[in-house]
């Protein structure tokens, strides 16, 4: 009876873990989901990525790795057959790249899509569409650090050149001449101090100057407006004058003309007056000779 009890328990126990481990096979294997079959191809590497990999859609669960292998008419080609769920709107745009793990180093395939192509890519599980795998940023990295070590040699080389032992020299010259700068600049940053203290100073000088130019201005504004009306009244002046001597010389003038006629006849009779007195002074007392009597005069005689 009690044989016949643990035969019973332990035939439950097989029964329920079985069934426990058949659960957890469907579970994980996801049997029994219908899935699209499609091949991502590259020729680069494809190192931590294996069978049951994860395949990830913008970042959301979406199937696993199925298989890995090589393309049977390009040994170079590496072809890894994933499965993701159906439905999912892989077009002709998408593309995948692979991930790394930074602890475990275990890759998965990342599948993405820039929307430029948006016709829906249609794949059967016996002949599966392709998907191009691009390298990733790590790829892009190891790829150009060759590149970036030759230039960081290219580089060294420069510096060397460079730094030569003539150039040292420059180099300490100019380092020289730049403190020399230095304190040069820091006397002139004095001497600017000092002279903003006389500032102040010489804006009270200014303003005073300032002041007297503004009173001298006034002066000269003030001389030139007499100045001006002393001209006025000098050209009023010379108005009247003109004026009058014009009314003088319209008026006068006959008679200042007979005057010196008058005169000068009179200065004619005094010139023959004193000739005659210098010849003969009797003739201021006696008179002017008699002339010689002329034709028809008594005494005349005509000439032999």
């Amino acid at each position: 009876m009690v044989r016949e009890t643990y035969a019973l328990l332990t035939g439950l126990f097989v029964v329920i873990l079985g069934s426990a481990l058949i659960g957890i096979a469907l579970v994980l294997g996801d049997y029994g989901t219908e899935r699209d079959v499609y091949v991502v191809s590259t020729q680069g590497a494809v190192s931590g990525l294996n069978p049951e990999s994860l395949v990830i859609f913008r970042g959301v669960r979406a199937g696993k790795v199925a298989s890995i292998s090589f393309a049977p008419h390009d040994p170079r080609t590496i072809l890894v057959r994933i499965e993701v769920d159906k439905g999912l709107p892989i077009t002709r745009g998408t593309y995948a790249t692979l991930r790394v793990q930074p602890l475990t180093g275990l890759a998965q395939i990342d599948l993405s899509d820039e929307g430029n192509d948006p016709e829906p890519l249609r794949t059967d599980p016996r002949n599966p569409a392709s998907i191009p795998l691009r390298p990733s940023i790590l790829d892009k990295l190891t790829g150009s650090g060759s590149d970036i070590l030759t230039q960081i040699a290219q580089l060294t080389s420069r510096l060397n050149a460079l730094l030569d032992d003539g150039n040292r020299q420059r180099i300490a010259h100019t380092l020289e001449s730049l403190d020399t700068a230095a304190d040069e600049l820091v006397r002139l940053e004095r001497y600017i101090e000092e002279g903003l203290e006389r500032i102040p100073i010489l804006d009270g000088r200014l303003r005073q100057a300032l002041a007297d130019h503004s009173a001298m201005a006034r002066d000269v504004r003030e001389t030139s407006r007499q100045v001006r009306a002393l001209s006025e009244s000098a050209q009023k002046v010379v108005d009247i004058g003109a004026a009058a001597s014009d009314t003088l010389i319209r008026s006068r003038l006959p008679e200042l003309d007979a005057l010196i006629d008058d005169a000068a006849h009179t200065a004619a009779s005094l010139r023959r007056l004193s000739k005659t007195l210098e010849r003969d002074p009797q003739t201021l007392l006696l008179g002017p000779a008699p002339g010689l009597p002329g034709p028809g005069e008594p005494g005349f005689q005509e000439p032999k």
